[in-house]
C-alpha cells in the first residue's frame, strides 16, 4: 500500500504517461498518412519514450520501463526517411496495456481501462495557472449538487402548500421575503450547477485521437485508403458521457469505412479520390451534435423500401430510420458482410437511454451523414411531469413538440388501434396507462403530449399535465429496463421516486390494442 505522497506521485506519473502515449499516437499516425518518418517526427517520439521509460523506472514499472527501450531501438532501427513499421503500433499498444495495468492494480479493481477512459484522464492535464482535480472529486461534487436539486424542489413544493393553505395570506410582506429568498437561492444554485457541471466537461480532441487509430486500423485491414478529418475538438462533453460517445462513435466510423466507402477501383471507376470519413462536433446551450460523415456510396432508397417490404415493415415518414429496428438489413441474407442496419439498433438504444439522439440522412453515390445529440449533461435535465392513474412519470423536454387538452373527437379506431386527427395527418396515440397495465381501457380524453423521436410521432394519453421541473436522473439496474418505454428514474420534491420515460422507446410501442414493442 503506497503512503498518500507516493500515491500522488504514481497518479500524476499515469496522467502524464497517458499524456505522452496520446501523442505518440497522433505521431505515429500522421506520419503513417504520410508514407515517411521525418527528422523531426522521430526525435519527437524518442523524446516521448525516453522520457516515459525514465519516469516508469522512477515509481518501479520494471515492465513498462523495459518495453518503452524497446520500442525506442525499434525507431532507432528505421531507416532515414522510411514510413513507421505497423509494428510501432502495435508497440505502443503493449505500452499501453502495462499502463492501464499498472492503473488498474493501484485501484485494486483490476479492470483495464477502455480507451475512452483513458483518453478522459490524460485530458486532465492543468493549464497554465490551473490544478488539477481528481474526477472522483468531482463525481463527489455532483452527487452533493444532484442532493441541492432533490432538496430545493422539496423546498419549492412546501412553499407551493403553504401558499395555497395560507390563501390571501400568503401575499403578506413575510411570505413575499420567504419566496424572494427561494428564488435568489434558486438562482445561486443554477449558477454553481453551471461551474460545476463545466468542470466534468472535457474536449472532444482527447476522443478524437482514438478515432483516428480506428480509421487507421479498418482502412488497414479492409485495403482502403481513406483521410481521417476532424473539427470541432474543443466542443466540451460530460465526462460521464465520453465513453458513450467513444463507443457509439466507433461503431459509425467503423461502418463508414468498412460498408460506407468503396473500395479503391470503385472509386476509381466513379472519378473518386480517396475516400474521406469526417467527424464534427458543435455545442450549443442544450446539447453537443457530433456528425460522422462519409463520401461514399451512400444509401439507396429504394433498397431500403424493399428490405421493408420484405419483413412488413410500416414505413416512416424518413425510410432511412428503418436502419434502427432490431435485425433490419437491406440485404436478403445476413452475413458478415452485412450492412448498415447491423449493430444500430443498439447504437440508438444506448444513446436513448442516456437523453440523447441519432439521425441519419443520405445521398446515393454522394455519403452518408450519422447525426448524434447528446445531453449537455448526464445527470441532470428538464422534463415534463405527467399524470396518469395516481401515477406521475417524468418526460424529457428534448423529444416533445407540444402537450395539449385531448379532445375526444379527434380520436378514432383503426385497424384495432387509437389515433388521433391533427391538422397535419392522423397521428398514432398510445394510452401510457394501458402502455403500463395500470389502466384496462384507453384513454379518449384528458389530456395529451406530442413526442417526434426517431422519424415517428406519437401522441401519448394522460390523466394530467404538472408542469416542467429540473431533475436529477438515477440510471436503473438493467434488469429494471426491461418496458422499452422506460429510461431511468427521479426523484421528487416530495422525495417520491417517478420513472423517467424515454421518448424513442414509446416511439417505438405499438398502437395496436395488444401493445408491445415494434419489430
Amino acid at each position: 500500500m503506497r503512503d498518500t505522497r507516493s500515491a500522488a506521485l504514481f497518479d500524476d506519473f499515469l496522467l502524464e504517461a497517458r499524456e505522452r502515449l496520446g501523442h505518440l499516437e497522433e505521431l505515429l499516425l500522421a506520419s503513417a498518412a504520410a508514407a515517411v518518418l521525418s527528422t523531426g517526427e522521430r526525435e519527437a517520439i524518442q523524446l516521448e519514450l525516453h522520457t516515459i521509460k525514465g519516469n516508469a523506472g522512477i515509481v518501479g514499472l520494471t515492465e513498462l520501463r523495459i518495453e518503452a527501450h524497446a520500442m525506442e531501438d525499434q525507431v532507432a532501427a528505421l531507416a532515414p526517411g522510411a514510413p513507421p513499421a505497423p509494428e510501432l503500433l502495435a508497440a505502443l499498444d503493449r505500452l499501453r496495456g502495462h499502463l492501464a495495468r499498472a492503473g488498474a492494480a493501484e485501484e485494486g479493481d483490476g479492470a483495464p481501462a477502455s480507451m475512452a477512459a483513458m483518453a478522459a484522464v490524460a485530458s486532465a492535464q492543468p493549464a497554465q495557472g490551473g490544478v488539477r482535480v481528481p474526477f472522483a472529486t468531482l463525481d463527489a461534487l455532483v452527487d452533493r449538487l444532484e442532493e441541492m436539486v432533490i432538496f430545493r424542489n422539496r423546498l419549492g413544493e412546501a412553499l407551493e402548500r403553504q401558499g395555497r393553505a395560507l390563501g390571501a395570506g400568503a401575499r403578506s410582506a413575510e411570505a413575499t421575503a420567504v419566496r424572494g429568498a427561494y428564488d435568489e437561492l434558486g438562482g445561486t444554485l443554477d449558477a454553481l450547477r453551471d461551474g460545476i457541471l463545466r468542470l466534468r466537461l472535457i474536449p472532444l480532441a482527447t476522443l478524437f485521437r482514438s478515432l483516428r487509430r480506428i480509421v487507421h486500423d479498418e482502412a488497414l485491414r479492409a485495403g482502403k485508403e481513406v483521410v481521417f478529418e476532424t473539427d470541432g475538438g474543443e466542443t466540451p462533453l460530460d465526462r460521464g458521457l465520453l465513453e458513450l460517445a467513444g463507443e457509439v462513435l466507433g461503431h459509425l466510423i467503423r461502418n463508414a469505412v468498412i460498408h460506407g466507402l468503396e473500395s479503391p477501383s470503385e472509386r476509381r471507376q466513379a472519378g473518386k479520390p480517396r475516400g474521406t470519413v469526417r467527424v464534427a462536433a458543435s455545442a450549443d446551450t442544450r446539447e453537443v451534435r457530433i456528425d460522422v460523415v462519409d463520401d461514399g456510396r451512400g444509401l439507396r432508397r429504394e433498397e431500403i423500401l424493399e428490405a421493408a417490404a420484405r419483413r412488413g415493415l410500416e414505413v416512416p415518414a424518413d425510410p432511412f430510420s428503418l436502419l434502427f429496428v432490431h435485425g433490419f438489413s437491406t440485404r436478403a441474407e445476413v452475413g458478415l458482410g452485412a450492412g448498415r442496419g447491423v449493430g444500430l439498433a443498439a447504437v440508438r438504444e444506448t444513446v436513448t437511454r442516456f437523453g440523447g439522439r441519432i439521425e441519419v440522412s443520405s445521398e446515393a453515390g454522394e455519403g452518408t451523414l450519422f447525426r448524434l445529440r447528446l445531453p449537455l449533461s448526464v445527470s441532470i435535465l428538464r422534463a415534463l411531469l405527467v399524470a396518469c392513474d395516481g401515477e406521475d412519470y417524468a418526460l424529457p423536454l428534448g423529444a416533445m413538440e407540444e402537450a395539449f387538452r385531448l379532445d375526444a373527437s379527434e380520436v378514432h379506431e383503426v385497424n384495432g388501434g387509437l389515433v388521433l386527427a391533427r391538422r397535419d395527418g392522423l397521428v398514432p396515440l398510445l394510452d401510457l396507462g394501458f402502455c403500463f397495465g395500470t389502466s384496462p381501457v384507453r384513454r379518449r380524453g384528458a389530456y395529451a403530449v406530442m413526442l417526434a423521436a426517431d422519424g415517428s410521432r406519437r401522441a401519448v394519453g394522460v390523466d394530467g399535465i404538472q408542469g416542467i421541473r429540473e431533475v436529477v436522473v438515477r440510471r436503473l439496474d438493467r434488469w429494471a429496463l426491461r418496458h422499452p418505454a422506460v429510461a431511468g428514474s427521479t426523484i421528487l420534491g416530495d422525495g417520491r421516486a417517478v420513472v423517467l420515460l424515454d421518448p424513442a422507446g414509446l416511439a417505438r410501442l405499438s398502437p395496436l390494442a395488444g401493445g408491445g414493442e415494434i419489430q
